[in-house]
């Protein structure tokens, strides 16, 4: 039980990081190091997951919805791992 536990956590490591690099990327894939180098890119993840709620609440798919997803996805890994795996 607890190796299944684990599986799930780094699951949703793993989502959440693709979200919050999807996010941080530019048009040609590349990530400005020099933009994020004291906060991560922390105001450009939250504004891009605000909009990218909205457009899955709107039905648009598009890359930010698919990003902001991706994170809530591993956030409910993480609750479910927490929670219900005891």
């Amino acid at each position: 039980m607890e190796n299944l536990r684990i599986v799930i956590l780094l699951a949703g490591c793993v989502f959440i990081l693709i979200g919050y690099l999807r996010f941080i990327t530019d048009e040609k894939g590349k990530v400005n190091l020099n933009n994020y180098r004291f906060t991560g890119g922390l105001g450009l993840v939250i504004s891009g997951l605000l909009q990218g709620t909205c457009e899955l609440f709107s039905g648009d798919l598009s890359k930010n919805a698919f990003s902001a997803l991706a994170i809530y996805f591993g956030a409910l890994l993480f609750y479910f791992s927490f929670s219900i795996l005891k």
